[in-house]
């Protein structure tokens, strides 16, 4: 009797990252070529220098098949330079939020002394952890490059800056030394926070290596408008130059960069140099997503970060503006935002997301989200109408939007409170749709009258204590005799959840339909007997690999 073999059964499938981006999976490349790539000699100095224990090195998803053989390369570099057995690497591989962030929840779990970022960095600072940026060497063919660069800008006196993405910069100075006929192109290199605006209690910054970062002794001597970039001084207005960039920049950083630049930029991919890379998103749909936030009601802060230096300040910024503006908010974190997780939360608007200015900002290009997603800047243009939208602005960077005033003062802001209030007010209507709306929920009493909402206090709910207090229910809805009248929270605010409740919930719970408002009412057969529910049963049970039904 003979035995036939069979192939083993299928284990694991493509990652995730390869099925979405569509790019073939890689493997990690030699040892030579592993050290020389990630510059582990050096990154094993800066370690012995500043004496670290736990070394967390984050991969974003495409890079993590390299993740073993460079935490082992690393190991082995430590081991040359005479530190011992007791240093720990770590390897943080699904960020919490984007990969271009320092992801410090990660770090804190493993107690990291320093977070190793590799791979495409976004360069805003953090709030606790020290971090070493390692940009790595993206593969890129510079005679391609080079040949695309001169079809695309033929007048070798054009004003041209180049910016590349972080792993591309390596190939800057050799790009510009191609380019030699070509005498008005500018180069741009990293520059940390650190530098542009110190601060004593922050973490410490390192970029590996050093020669591709800003320093002193370089001609790079001016901080660009282009963000966490320096240059040379410019010739001419940086309106007047055209951008070529290595790499492809996400949404926001493409919309940033258009509004910065008068031409559209020029975009090389090194992944597919020979597809025609888009390098425009359109402004004017983010001035209708705007005036969506205008005639929201209920605005969601979507918390799409956790480590950036100010992101707390500007949610309590946030929130102060949105009640400011007579409208109710809710602060929502779930991890990495999609389509999914926030279609669970019906009740928003609108949403303001308050994240990294490369890739924490959601465009919805498709128009995936069931509800509008605004920036915080846009959202500030919505709710303080003095401040006027410039010609091709569009601010991400947290510090510039929190700083932005209105031209009215404290008077004139308080007139048109007390005008807002008023009964005699002008009606609203949105923008987008034309349709006549009420944002406005957290209002007094009176601007509740306005909106036809009938506010009632039961005796049964609100009742005086034996100290004389009044006491107020706690229900949002009530119940009894009346049901599904408001209940109020004291003489003047009523409960917004509550009016969610009684105008939008059509169902209340187990029962709720069959609740009726007269307790003698007779059911539609007429028999006068009270409706009652299905007899509960009991269902499957057990795990997904085998379920046991109720009745075996």
């Amino acid at each position: 009797m003979s035995l036939e073999t069979a192939a083993p059964p299928v284990l694991s499938t493509q990652t995730a990252y390869y099925r979405v981006s569509g790019r073939p999976e890689t493997e990690a490349p030699p040892l030579e070529e592993i050290t020389s790539q990630y510059y582990l000699g050096d990154l094993a100095q800066e370690i012995k220098e500043k004496e670290y224990k736990r070394i967390a090195l984050q991969f974003p998803d495409s890079l993590l098949p390299h993740s073993t053989v460079v935490a082992s390369a690393l190991i082995e570099e430590l081991k040359k330079k005479g530190l011992g057995d007791d240093i720990l690497v770590f390897v943080l591989g699904d960020t919490s939020y984007s990969e271009c962030c320092v992801d410090e929840i990660a770090a804190q779990h493993v107690n990291a002394d320093v977070v190793v970022h590799i791979g495409v960095a976004c360069l805003n600072p953090v709030v606790h952890s020290p971090v070493i940026y390692l940009f790595g060497q993206g593969k890129l063919n510079l005679d391609l490059c080079v040949q695309i660069f001169k079809g695309k800008v033929p007048d070798t006196s054009s004003h041209v800056i180049i910016v590349a993405e972080t792993p591309y910069q390596v190939y800057v100075d050799q790009l510009k030394e191609r380019l030699a006929e070509y005498t008005n192109v500018l180069t741009t290199v990293p520059i940390l926070s650190s530098l542009t605006s110190p601060d004593p209690s922050a973490p410490s910054e390192t970029i590996i290596p050093g020669s591709l970062t800003y320093s002193t002794s370089t001609t790079h001597t001016e901080a660009s408008p282009i963000p966490h970039r320096a240059h040379p001084q410019l010739q001419t207005g940086l309106q007047s130059y055209i951008l070529f960039h290595l790499g492809i920049p996400p949404p926001p950083a493409q919309l940033q960069l258009s509004t910065i630049f008068s031409t559209p930029p020029i975009i090389f991919d090194p992944e597919a140099p020979l597809q025609e890379a888009s390098g425009t998103v359109p402004l004017a749909r983010r001035y209708k997503t705007m005036l969506s936030a205008r005639a929201a009601s209920t605005i969601g802060i979507l918390v799409n970060t956790l480590s950036l230096r100010s992101s707390s300040e500007l949610i309590l910024s946030l929130q102060q503006l949105i009640r400011d503006a007579g409208k109710k908010h809710y602060v929502v974190a779930v991890g990495k935002p999609n389509v999914a997780k926030l279609a669970n939360f019906d009740v928003v608007d609108v949403w303001v997301v308050v994240g990294c200015a490369r890739g924490g900002m959601i465009i919805d290009r498709e128009g995936e989200y069931f509800k509008p997603l605004v920036t915080p800047f846009e959202l500030k243009l919505a709710l303080k109408r003095d401040i006027v939208w410039g010609a091709g602005e569009w601010i991400l960077e947290f510090d510039k939007v929190m700083n932005l005033k209105d031209d009215t003062d404290d008077e004139q802001e308080d007139e048109g409170e007390e005008a807002a209030d008023d009964e005699d007010a002008p009606p609203e209507f949105d923008a987008v749709t034309g349709r006549y709306v009420a944002s406005r929920p957290l209002s007094t009493a009176k601007s509740a009258r306005k909106l036809h909402i009938d506010v009632e206090i039961e005796n049964s709910d609100v009742g005086v204590t034996a100290s004389g207090n009044s006491k107020v229910s706690s229900q949002l809805v009530s119940t009894g005799g009346n049901a599904g009248q408001l209940a109020t929270r004291g003489s003047q605010h009523y409960s917004t959840a509550g009016a969610f409740l009684q105008s939008k919930r059509f169902w209340k719970g187990l029962g709720s339909d069959f609740a009726d408002d007269d307790e003698s009412s007779e059911d539609n057969n007429g028999t006068g007997e009270r409706r009652q529910g299905a007899k509960l049963e009991i269902g499957r049970k057990g795990i997904a690999r085998g379920y046991v039904s109720g009745d075996v």
